[in-house]
């Protein structure tokens, strides 16, 4: 299941796509993980403990596709530090912190790309996100 455009974004697009506003791409991408439903319009509540930081995402189009995007290298957190919760979405953003929430959606199981998956992350777990597993379709 593949993430969402927020409205944020979508209206950067369609202003810049029909010339009433530019839209200046994100130098990089960054995945928060959140303890709650994100929607369009509202970002979920975002691990806020010590030693956890949004991190980078370098992203492409999936083989094949002209409408999907996957993470090209893996996404790996450094060990927590402290229990960060029960992780059950992604969300995109242009910043390490603060910034504009450009994407959003749940975490799946990879092998079906389908199941939603809630993970308790506790002080010393590593939570990775391999090649291909997060994915965002185009708006």
């Amino acid at each position: 299941m593949p993430g969402s455009a927020t409205d944020y974004l979508r209206q950067r697009v369609l202003s810049h796509t029909l010339a009433f506003g530019a839209y200046t791409a994100p130098t990089n991408v960054y995945v928060g993980l959140s303890t709650s439903t994100p929607t369009a319009t509202t970002p979920g509540i975002e691990v806020a403990v010590s030693g956890y930081a949004r991190q980078r995402a370098t992203m492409a189009l999936a083989v094949g596709r002209t409408d999907l995007a996957v993470n090209s290298a893996t996404v790996e957190y450094p060990p927590a530090t402290a229990n960060w919760g029960a992780i059950g979405y992604f969300e995109l953003w242009d910043a390490v912190s603060g910034g504009n929430r450009l994407y959003w959606g749940p975490l799946v199981d990879p092998t079906d790309g389908v199941t939603p998956i809630i993970r308790n992350i506790n002080a010393g777990d590593i939570l990775r996100l391999s090649v291909n597993q997060l994915s965002v379709q185009a708006i």
